[in-house]
């Protein structure tokens, strides 16, 4: 039932005075369809898409109950509301239907208010169901399209990697005859490996089951994770007169080490193209007792008062542009903080005194002291 079309009942009564009185009632707002007995409300109800049934329950033949019953075990008419008409003695038969799935019932004689009442509230309720439906339908459409462009997406884009790495293996061997040309074949090789696992990762992950991402927490040595980034970041900040400064950097997390890599990448790589030629980015670690802080700084505009709140957020985008026309999704801090906080870590940003912005994250210190136990708990 559409939200514009009129409600199609059928009344099932085997006394032709009462359905006449119920067709005449009714029709004013609805379109109404009547039959004498059960087994002709069946047929009925197989043909055409009712909106509602007023079923008497005493009839010869096959009663209301066992309409009701019949209906209740078609899986197409299982959610057709069902109001059952009954005598006022007969409460037993109406404590029957209920226990059969009956939605509500009115008794004879009808008190014509009150049975308007009962069949609106439940033409309301189908409606309403109705539109629930359609929802999620559309929702499930939409997400079997989704998927489908992921895995689109995957097998399009691991082809043309792979095709770039095998290249820069081929390249490799004629680097000599270059200035510097291994370091920077190893730093975009560098980038092409992060490329393919992030891609791996995340589109074969989601594709199949966006709850299927699982994490492997180890011991990870910090400082490794910075100088392999590092690596792959100096050409890139070199071709903007970038420095990165690299400063006390230390300690073991316990932590997915491609989540952390992935997450510390990207704020790398936003510092990077937020900053300003000429200028430097550092990199730190400081000891926060139970968890280390990894920090990045950059020396770019800051981040406004006003738009702190746009941080972290899915496609959030701040008045901030990159100073190399680099592109930006607005997704990348959104995924820090989701690959961050999957970890049961913490993302924040700090802005410096001197300018600029300092991110950072905290994630579990593996060498830690584990708490002791008071003897009084003990």
């Amino acid at each position: 039932m559409t939200s514009d079309s009129i409600p199609l009942i059928l009344v099932v009564d085997d006394e032709p005075g009462n359905r006449i009185l119920l067709e005449r009632l009714l029709s004013r707002d609805y379109q109404v369809f009547s039959v004498p007995d059960g087994q002709s409300a069946l047929d009925a109800l197989s043909q055409a898409p009712f909106d509602l049934a007023l079923v008497d329950i005493m009839m010869p033949g096959m009663s209301g109950l066992l309409v009701l019953q019949h209906v209740r075990h078609d899986p197409v008419l299982a959610d057709l509301p069902v109001v059952l008409i009954s005598a006022l003695s007969r409460t037993d038969d109406v404590t029957r239907g209920f226990e059969l799935g009956a939605n509500d019932y009115i008794t004879k004689p009808l008190d014509v208010d009150v049975m308007l009442a009962r069949v609106r509230t439940q033409i309301r309720l189908k409606r309403l169901e109705d539109e629930r439906k359609h929802t999620i339908q559309q929702l499930e459409a939409a997400q079997e399209w989704q998927d489908r462009l992921l895995r689109i997406a995957s097998h399009d884009l691991k082809g043309p990697i792979n095709n770039i790495d095998m290249a820069i293996g081929l390249i490799l061997n004629y680097a000599d005859a270059i200035p510097d040309g291994e370091d920077i074949l190893n730093a975009v090789k560098l980038s092409v490996e992060s490329m393919e696992t992030v891609i791996t990762d995340f589109l074969d992950t989601a594709a199949v089951s966006p709850e299927a991402l699982r994490l492997s927490p180890v011991e990870v040595d910090v400082s490794s994770c910075v100088a392999h980034l590092v690596k792959q970041y100096t050409m890139h900040a070199a071709q903007k007169d970038i420095r990165l400064i690299v400063g006390d950097v230390g300690g073991i997390l316990y932590a997915d080490r491609s989540r952390f890599e992935q997450a510390l990448s990207n704020l790398v790589s936003n510092a990077i193209k937020y900053s300003p030629p000429g200028s430097d980015v550092h990199i730190w670690t400081e000891n926060a007792g139970s968890r280390i802080r990894v920090c990045v700084a950059d020396q770019g505009p800051g981040i406004p008062d006003n738009e702190r709140d746009l941080l972290f957020t899915q496609f959030g985008k701040l008045s901030a542009r990159p100073t190399g026309g680099e592109k930006s999704t607005g997704l990348g801090l959104w995924i820090v903080k989701h690959l961050v906080e999957m970890q049961d870590g913490d993302v924040g940003v700090d802005n410096n005194t001197s300018g600029g912005s300092t991110f950072w994250i905290e994630l579990a210190n593996a060498h830690a002291p584990q708490p002791e136990y008071s003897r009084a708990t003990a």
